[in-house]
């Protein structure tokens, strides 16, 4: 899905504030989903790894209260959500320092 510089603004902000993707989904409207969110965020590295941190940390705590085994397993998909976007930043960026060591390593 395409957003335009409005929405993309409009994703950032509230994904720097810790809101879930789904919300942001449908403050967004149309048909976009939360895996549009995901993915936006993935490829133009929207969430800052403080964000995702908060959005995981926000996640735990409610977790400990939550009554319902539908409430827990929400939440548990809202933090393997954020973990995955914390290690696919970690992968792309081990991606991009091999390269750089790779290429100063023909300069040398």
């Amino acid at each position: 899905m395409s957003f335009s510089k409005k929405q993309k603004e409009k994703i950032e902000h509230m994904i720097m504030k810790g809101e879930k993707m789904d919300k942001i989904a449908k403050e967004i409207g149309g048909n976009c989903t939360w895996q549009d969110i995901q993915q936006y965020c993935w490829d133009s590295g929207a969430m800052s790894w403080q964000g995702s941190k908060k959005m995981i940390s926000t996640r735990l705590k409610k977790f400990k209260t939550a009554t319902t085994q539908a409430n827990r397993e929400l939440l548990a998909e809202e933090i393997d959500e954020s973990v995955s976007y914390l290690y696919y930043c970690a992968k792309q960026m081990r991606e991009r320092i091999m390269a750089v060591e790779h290429a100063l390593q023909k300069i040398k």
